[in-house]
Order: C-alpha cells, then structure tokens, then sequence
C-alpha cells in the first residue's frame, strides 16, 4: 500500500483528501491502483502505456476504459475529461498530488466498477504471447516459459484473478497458473453463471472487441487483458455487464525503428474467440 500511502500524505492539508482511498474491486494486475474522486480511479504506469494511450486508435479506445488524463513526466495531459475531473476543485486536488511526482507516469480513469452493488470482476490475461519487445532475454524466456506450462499458448486466455458470489469466490493468477484448458473452461462457466441475457450482452461486447483487434492490423496487444464485470444485483444486461480490454504498457505497434508486425494480432483473437465459444 506504499502508493495509496504517498497520496495520503501528499494530500493530508487538503480537503478533499478523504476522497482517496485504496480501491477494492482489484482482482489482477501488479500496479497498486487507488480510487479517487468516488468514480475514478488512479493507476500508476510506464512510459510505454502512456505513449499507447496517446497514440491509441478510436475504435481500441472504444473498447477500453475511459482515460481522462494522463499524468507525464510532471505534465498533465488531457484525453477525454469528464464532468467529474472536469471540476475545478478536482483538477486542484490532482494537482497538489503531483506537485512531487514530476518523474512518475499515472492514469487517470473512470471506475469500470463503480456503480456494481454486487460485481462479478474477471480478469484474463489475453493473447498466446504476453510480453514486451522490450524487456530482457531473461524474462522474455520467463515469459514464454509461463505461455508454454499455462492455458496462455494455448487457449489464448490465463485467468489473473477474479472475485464473484458477493466476495465470497476469489481466484488469483496462482489459481490461473495452475489450470489447464478443461479446469478454465470450467472456471469460466462457474464465473458466467448469470442470466442468458446478460450472457448475451456479454458476447455482444466481445464480439466488439473482436471487430476492434482485426482492425488494428501491425498492431499487437501484448501483455493486454479482458476486464468482465457483471453486477449480479442488476436485472438489465446492458447496464449490469461491462467487457473492456485493458493494459496497453507492452503494446507493439510496428512504428519506425521498432520490431514490424503484419496483419491482425492472431493470439489475442483465438483469446477472444475462446471465450466466446465457452459463452455459447
């Protein structure tokens, strides 16, 4: 909790620090997110995923979270602000935060989760390769090892964590490690245990998603995950599911004087095309 423990301190003189808070719906992932403003949320990052986000396409930004701000080298840059962060006394807050944090990278945005009385949270890791163009041959081996022993190389999918039955069910990339094709599909049937409708509007945002990666060619979305929420205490499927592609740090987009990827990214489609026929 060192990163919420910063921004406590950070922003201890102010009056609206009792706004920020550690953020619970958290299911995957190894930065440690906080939630600001009740509906945002504030995710530390790398250069790498800002520079996704600056240059990302309208129709992946369709499919991701909704980024208000970024957060750069001291700079605060705009994306799509909402009423919220919009509010002066909002962007005062954020600023006094990152009055010292002129060398970290952050991003601010809208809390998938927030209005879920009761959330099934799903996080899968997405694509048969995970990582960056630009780490280690040691930890790319890691990597591909991990691929290889997981449901990763071959489904596409490894499950990073998940939390449903009112908190009662939770599953961590531990879990996802040591499951085979069989025990995921499984996991996933328990996890989508919900009406047909809300099923249906499930498959419906998937299939958008998959629109969306076939589009992007030279384009491939390593590292990326699948966030499913699907408030169990809300009866209408359009308001209660949300499916939204998240984490862009090890993005590879074929730009001058970086590795040249061709058409679409196959891994992340047979990732997406798995869960789609778990679903049916």
């Amino acid at each position: 909790m060192l990163f919420l423990a910063i921004f406590l301190h950070a922003s201890v003189h102010f009056q609206q620090s009792s706004s920020i808070m550690a953020y619970k719906n958290q299911v995957g992932g190894r930065a440690e997110i906080i939630k600001v403003f009740g509906d945002h949320l504030l995710k530390p990052t790398t250069f790498y995923e800002v520079e996704s986000y600056l240059k990302m396409s309208r129709s992946i930004a369709d499919i991701a979270p909704d980024c208000c701000y970024i957060f750069s080298f001291g700079k605060v840059i705009s994306l799509k602000k909402c009423t919220v962060c919009s509010d002066p006394m909002s962007m005062k807050t954020i600023n006094l935060l990152f009055s010292n944090q002129a060398s970290g990278h952050y991003l601010l945005m809208k809390d998938e989760a927030h209005a879920a009385v009761s959330p099934r949270i799903l996080d899968l890791k997405l694509g048969t390769r995970t990582h960056s163009d630009y780490i280690s041959e040691e930890k790319k081996i890691n990597h591909i090892k991990k691929s290889l022993s997981t449901t990763t190389a071959v489904l596409g999918l490894r499950l990073s964590g998940a939390s449903f039955g009112r908190g009662e069910v939770k599953w961590t990339k531990e879990d996802g490690k040591r499951m085979n094709a069989e025990t995921f599909k499984r996991a996933m049937k328990h996890f989508f245990d919900v009406s047909q409708p809300k099923k249906n509007a499930a498959k419906r945002q998937l299939l958008k998603i998959k629109a969306s990666l076939k589009s992007n060619e030279n384009t491939r979305f390593f590292g990326s995950s699948l966030l499913v929420i699907i408030d169990d205490d809300v009866e209408s499927p359009e308001a209660s599911v949300k499916v939204k592609l998240i984490d862009f740090a090890s993005m590879a987009r074929s730009e001058y004087n970086a590795p040249q990827y061709k058409g679409a990214d196959v891994g992340a489609l047979l990732g997406v095309t798995n869960l789609l026929q778990i679903l049916n």
